[in-house]
């Protein structure tokens, strides 16, 4: 089946690429494109960021040399929200493409305060507990010591790049199309809603049951949502 346009998806804290592939399943029409961070999944060899400035440089250069030219959006998860919104930043002080919608979720605009201060020193047994409460870690594999062998750094850097994050220092508006993602267990409503501070046109926030990843459980539904506003966008 021909492709309708280009979906660039960026994945959460401590995450890869993967994140993405069961809403890819239900996205025919579309050619997903994974986005990986330094660091991550098969770029694991790679140095990590030292702060968003960086991350959105790379995924920038990364989203122009996959584009082909069609209609594209942009899905950001959890902290994937944080890169979108600096990639956006981006493309528009750029001649580069608007993309035609942005979907975000699971990441209100505001860095929590658990998060301030986090560094790159902080000890295993915090990182740990942040990532379990968060519903990032399958129950089999909380005792798994190669487990976090490989995944403590990445959890580790990405807090810490999150921690420094200021959206108080973001002055920014576009009228390109947004819908919002959420569970109200995760991030409430009101919170989710400040995303219109930043996008000052068409808005609306979706609402799914479940924890902060909800996407496990409901990638139909999203998927169902993107191809629509893909369409109505046209």
């Amino acid at each position: 089946m021909a492709c309708d346009g280009q979906l660039f998806c960026f994945t959460c804290a401590g995450g890869r690429r993967t994140l993405f592939d069961d809403i890819e399943t239900f996205l025919p029409e579309l050619q997903v494109e994974k986005l990986e961070y330094a660091g991550h999944g098969t770029r694991y060899r790679e140095p990590f960021y030292r702060d968003f400035d960086a991350l959105a440089e790379d995924m920038f250069s990364c989203l122009k040399t996959a584009y082909t030219g069609s209609k594209y959006a942009l899905l950001g998860y959890s902290m994937g929200a944080i890169a979108v919104l600096e990639v956006l930043r981006r493309i528009t002080a750029s001649d580069f493409p608007r993309p035609f919608h942005i979907f975000l979720a699971a990441h209100e605009p505001r860095v929590r305060e658990e998060l301030r201060g986090f560094t790159q020193t902080e000890p295993d047994e915090r990182v740990k507990q942040r990532t379990i409460s968060f519903g990032a870690v399958p129950d089999c594999l909380i005792s798994n010591r190669s487990f976090w062998r490989v995944y403590l750094p990445l959890y580790r850097a990405d807090y810490a790049m999150v921690g420094k994050y200021w959206f108080e220092n973001i002055h920014f508006e576009t009228d390109i199309p947004a819908t919002i993602f959420y569970s109200e267990e995760d991030t409430p409503s009101e919170y989710m809603a400040q995303w219109r501070r930043y996008f000052v046109g068409r808005f609306e926030l979706c609402r799914f049951d479940g924890t902060h990843f909800f996407i496990r459980e409901h990638f139909r539904e999203m998927a169902a949502i993107i191809q629509n506003r893909m369409w109505e966008d046209k």
